[in-house]
């Protein structure tokens, strides 16, 4: 019954449900005498159902389907608040481009890891990279295609990394990846895969096919360091790894 009120938008009240139904003959629904379900309604759309449940034979009323009705608009009105609520966020801690968070989500919930990692005295590293010559790309090729681009990197970096690490677009064509439980030896190893993959993907746009490099400053947090601290030195890496010919990793220990 579930299915024909979310498909309905219409509620459905039924006594003795087992005589339809055969899931309510057996565990865990075998108790169930009668049952009424009202759909969860907002913006015009069903998000949700509100089922109630009887295990006395009695049927539901009029009087019980109005106040059901009337508590299932509150429900969706408070979920459909909630949601909004959310996606409001997430927009304030999202690039629009590509998805991952911007600066403000890196100081936000990167900030709150960080400082969880220094509780727990658990290792923490960073790594800052961008693309090499990305300023030609886009001299060549089109802005558009230099779009194109950062949102297949960003959705790589979100691919390859743990659901505990956070991707971040930190400006222009930088990005900057949080690790958290990670040394600086693992970091390493991890910027190395990321700046290999990145070489040898061909990122395709509507200008055709395009292949890059990139650049890779890597860091671990020691004690005294904020996170502000920390991305600067990863920042000092990879100004190293530019300066040093590109398409390289550099540490920062």
């Amino acid at each position: 019954p579930n299915s024909e009120v979310i498909r309905s938008g219409k509620p459905l009240t039924i006594p003795e449900p087992w005589q339809i139904y055969k899931a309510f003959k057996q565990p865990p629904n075998d108790h169930i005498r009668s049952w009424l379900g009202v759909p969860l309604i907002a913006q015009n759309k069903t998000i949700g159902l509100l089922a109630i449940d009887r295990t006395t034979p009695e049927k539901f009323t009029d009087a019980d389907l109005k106040t059901a009705a009337e508590f299932s608009n509150q429900v969706a009105v408070a979920l459909e608040n909630v949601r909004l609520f959310q996606e409001t966020q997430n927009l304030a801690l999202t690039d629009a481009l590509t998805g991952v968070y911007n600066r403000r989500g890196m100081y936000q919930i990167g900030e709150f890891e960080f400082q969880r990692s220094r509780r727990i005295n658990r290792p923490f590293s960073a790594m800052i990279f961008d693309i090499d010559h990305f300023k030609q790309i886009n001299d060549t090729h089109g802005h558009a295609a230099g779009d194109q681009i950062l949102q297949q990197i960003a959705k790589l970096c979100t691919k390859n990394s743990r659901a505990t690490d956070l991707v971040i677009r930190y400006g222009g064509e930088e990005f900057v990846i949080l690790l958290t439980e990670t040394t600086l030896e693992s970091a390493r190893i991890i910027a190395e895969r990321l700046r290999y993959t990145i070489k040898n993907q061909s990122f395709k746009t509507d200008a055709g096919e395009i292949h890059i490099t990139s650049s890779i400053g890597v860091t671990e947090a020691n004690r005294e360091d904020t996170l502000d601290i920390l991305i600067e030195r990863a920042d000092a890496a990879l100004y190293q790894a530019k300066r040093s010919g590109r398409d390289k990793v550099i540490v920062n220990g």
